[in-house]
């Protein structure tokens, strides 16, 4: 008899359906977040991609990053990104960028788990 096998992080989270819901709220946030915001350039993409284009794209590379049968098809992240960071807000664009995956992490490790506390 085989050992079952265990279920990838992408089904544990609840698939595609529960990961974009997660991703709606969360490009929400950042679509008007003044931290971000403050970088002119970050500003004007913020305003030139419709957020329901950025969302379908952040919700296949977190499909595709948890297992999922999803392909990223967007840029690299270092494509999309690299003007960003040449323009003197890495430091601030990056604390944001982990604080707010850290939520997205943990929001989806509640919906999954209906735990309260995410562990360290």
């Amino acid at each position: 008899m085989q050992p079952a096998e265990k279920p990838s992080l992408y089904d544990r989270l609840g698939g595609v359906y529960s990961i974009a819901t997660v991703v709606d709220d969360f490009v929400n946030r950042i679509m008007v977040d003044p931290r971000l915001n403050a970088n002119p350039l970050v500003d004007e993409a913020h305003h030139r991609v419709p957020p329901a284009g950025f969302k379908y794209l952040v919700t296949e590379m977190v499909c595709w990053a948890t297992g999922g049968p999803q392909k990223y098809t967007g840029k690299s992240m270092a494509d999309s990104h690299s003007h960003v960071y040449r323009h003197g807000h890495t430091a601030a664009v990056y604390a944001f960028r982990c604080t707010n995956l850290r939520e997205l992490t943990e929001e989806l490790f509640r919906r999954t788990f209906a735990s309260k506390e995410f562990p360290p």
